[in-house]
């Protein structure tokens, strides 16, 4: 069992932990790290969560986000960096190399003295620490907390339940990409008994966006370009777009999945101009593509098989170009 040493570590005592998660957290991140925090809590640990930033609005009503032990860098450098100092133990959730906490946290995680945990389903994780459970081929960091604590022979509390079904249902699309195993949905059926409800989480997640995200969808959606003979699909937004229609972090999640939709199309691409002038880039496909390979080969990023991150350091215009250029010519390839 790749839990086994870690459960027999923490239950030596009752630790002093700190757990973290990439730059821009998203569901399975904000989802795997207060699960877990809400489970280790309930063992007995003293549990402090660093986000390296804030999450989207609607990822702060995920239960326990409001709580006194969970805090963000960017807004509180110097309480976070005691957070740190005081910790025996550190936990990388959902992230496979310490530069995805952005820069500023990055040295917090690389120089950590007490002992160290990775639990991600990334690929190529770092080495350098004392536990390592990398896999692949999960759904989700949440489907990976969850067999910890299945494996740890704890009790899951509503709140734990709730954060893990979060994870379980933004990293698998609701259930439908092909990351789902039978395990996935063995551990979802487990939640869903512990108290999880997930048309609750749904329609926490899903039903209550703001009018800026409309809006921004719809002129992102105006954008959309076909190429490559019809295999990939291109949409973007403007730092413009984002200012006119006041966008809030997480109001573009999800936008790059509806070129999947058109039939032909085995490539999503969505590229958004932030206002720092800086081109963030996401990736997603379908079948055999692995937009992993092509993130990591042109794009200075990296992810899954099947979705994957990357940025640009041209302008968006040329971004765009370049981006017409590599996705046919890889495709054609």
């Amino acid at each position: 069992m790749p839990y086994t040493d870690l459960s027999k570590r923490l239950a030596q005592k009752s630790h002093r932990l700190v757990l973290t998660t990439h730059w821009n957290p998203d569901g399975d991140a904000i989802g795997a790290s207060l699960g877990l925090a809400h489970y280790l809590r309930g063992q007995g640990h003293s549990v402090e969560v660093v986000l390296p930033n804030t999450p989207s609005a609607t990822l702060q009503n995920t239960p326990g986000y409001a709580a006194a032990f969970v805090h963000c860098y960017a807004d509180n450098t110097a309480k976070a960096d005691a957070i740190f100092a005081a910790s025996e133990g550190l936990f990388s959730l959902d992230y496979n190399t310490a530069s995805r906490v952005g820069e500023s946290m990055q040295s917090k995680i690389e120089l950590f003295e007490g002992f160290k945990v990775l639990i991600d389903h990334h690929q190529s994780p770092d080495t350098g620490y004392d536990y390592i459970v990398s896999q692949t081929t999960k759904s989700s960091t949440a489907e990976m907390v969850y067999d910890f604590i299945a494996a740890d022979g704890g009790a899951l509390d509503v709140a734990a339940a709730d954060c893990l079904m979060t994870g379980l249902i933004t990293d698998t699309g609701s259930f439908r990409f092909p990351s789902v195993q039978p395990a996935t949905l063995a551990a979802a059926s487990a939640l869903m008994t512990a108290g999880a409800e997930p048309y609750r989480i749904h329609e926490r997640l899903f039903d209550a966006n703001p009018v800026s995200r409309l809006k921004l969808w719809g002129r992102g959606l105006t954008s959309l370009e076909i190429l490559a003979g019809g295999k990939a699909a291109l949409v973007h937004l403007k730092a413009e777009d984002l200012q006119v229609c006041g966008y809030v972090p997480g109001d573009t999640e999800g936008l790059v999945n509806q070129g999947l939709s058109l039939e032909g199309v085995s490539v999503s691409v969505f590229a958004r101009e932030d206002q720092e002038g800086q081109v963030k880039l996401s990736f997603r496909s379908k079948g055999s593509v692995d937009v992993n390979a092509f993130a990591r080969q042109h794009w200075q990023g990296g992810g899954h098989v099947h979705a994957a991150g990357g940025r640009s350091d041209l302008d968006l215009e040329a971004t765009l170009t370049a981006l017409r250029s590599t996705l046919s010519t890889w495709l054609a390839v």
